[in-house]
């Protein structure tokens, strides 16, 4: 196997990296937040960390990546030649007081990967936006929805039960 030049490495491809030598040590996470949206929108929107949630406890992911040469501070795994940030979110996946149960498995060269769906990764962006009007978080929804075929009836039903079916209207007004 080829040492990895993390110098260079895309987001996509470190995410596929990350999520295979977790998974070949027994350790199953799944990618969310920003990175979502990097991989979602081809990179219109660039994040520079990259969320995973697992139950695994942090000394085993430690070992697991330290082999990649990337080392712990706190919850976070850096690596001094990457410039992406390694975080581990406590569980458990939930959008909102959604909890979220099913995931999209991308498979690429790079290996594979699980992730929020793109209709899940969207809610992700608008519960930033519904809660603290945070504009950029509606941005990053879009770029998600108009790159993505996002599942809107889903998407309704869930910000009405979150509260904020009116503040829907304005990200389907952009949407079209």
């Amino acid at each position: 196997m080829s040492k990895t030049d993390f110098s260079k490495i895309d987001l996509k491809d470190l995410a596929c990296l990350i999520y295979e030598t977790l998974k070949s040590n027994g350790i199953n996470a799944i990618l969310v937040g920003g990175a979502c949206v990097s991989i979602y929108s081809e990179n219109r929107y660039q994040s520079y960390d990259l969320d995973f949630v697992t139950h695994e406890e942090l000394n085993a992911i430690e070992k697991a990546l330290n082999k990649l040469g990337f080392k712990r501070a706190g919850r976070c795994f850096s690596h001094p030649e990457c410039p992406y940030l390694i975080d581990f979110v406590n569980p458990p996946i939930a959008i909102g007081h959604e909890p979220i149960r099913h995931f999209e498995m991308l498979s690429m060269k790079a290996g594979s990967l699980q992730l929020l769906t793109p209709t899940d990764s969207v809610k992700d962006r608008l519960a930033s936006y519904f809660h603290w009007n945070d504009e950029q978080a509606l941005e990053q929804a879009l770029l998600v929805a108009k790159n993505h075929k996002i599942d809107l009836k889903d998407l309704k039903r869930w910000s009405r039960e979150e509260g904020f079916l009116s503040s829907l209207k304005h990200f389907l007004e952009r949407l079209t």
